[in-house]
């Protein structure tokens, strides 16, 4: 009976994780802070490699190779451009120039950096993120910010890539 037990546990799990395996996630993690010391908002933006890499690919028509000793040249220009068209803040209704800092790459993971200053009251955000969503329908993308000791979360998707937040 116990080798039963065992093997049906070992059983139920090699088949948990090969489901895994089948399914794929499509998500992408946003972090936005405004420094009030710096009179800017900071961002960090996390998407799967491979995910942006195809999303890039079939907008830019060209290879990348992300992450290898091949990745192109062009491919942090392509990038920053392509983050300006697909993930926007407005601030009191009025759209903001989002600077393209830099990138890095951890694991299977493409994180991004951008800011944008602003030194006026903060009365309102809006924001617009279809990141990847062009790509795959069922992408959604979670974005966390933190202004002025206010925390909220949005879910970002396909059919509702906008969303606001007032103070």
């Amino acid at each position: 009976m116990k080798r039963f037990t065992i093997t049906t546990v070992f059983l139920f799990l090699a088949f948990s994780f090969a489901s895994f395996s089948t399914h794929k996630f499509y998500i992408g993690v946003f972090q936005v802070d405004y420094k009030v010391e710096k009179k800017e908002f900071q961002m960090t933006s996390r998407v799967f490699i491979d995910d942006i890499e195809k999303a890039l690919e079939t907008k830019f028509k060209k290879k990348l190779n992300l992450a290898t000793a091949k990745e192109s040249d062009e491919s942090e220009a392509l990038i920053a451009s392509y983050f300006k068209e697909k993930f926007k803040i407005s601030v009191n209704n009025k759209a903001q120039e989002m600077i393209f800092l830099a990138k890095e790459y951890e694991d299977d993971v493409l994180i991004c950096y951008h800011k944008i200053s602003y030194s006026g009251k903060i009365k309102s955000l809006n924001f617009y993120n279809s990141i990847l969503t062009e790509q795959y329908t069922e992408q959604q993308n979670l974005l966390h910010i933190n202004v002025n000791s206010n925390k909220k979360s949005f879910l970002f998707t396909n059919s509702n890539p906008r969303d606001k937040i007032e103070f």
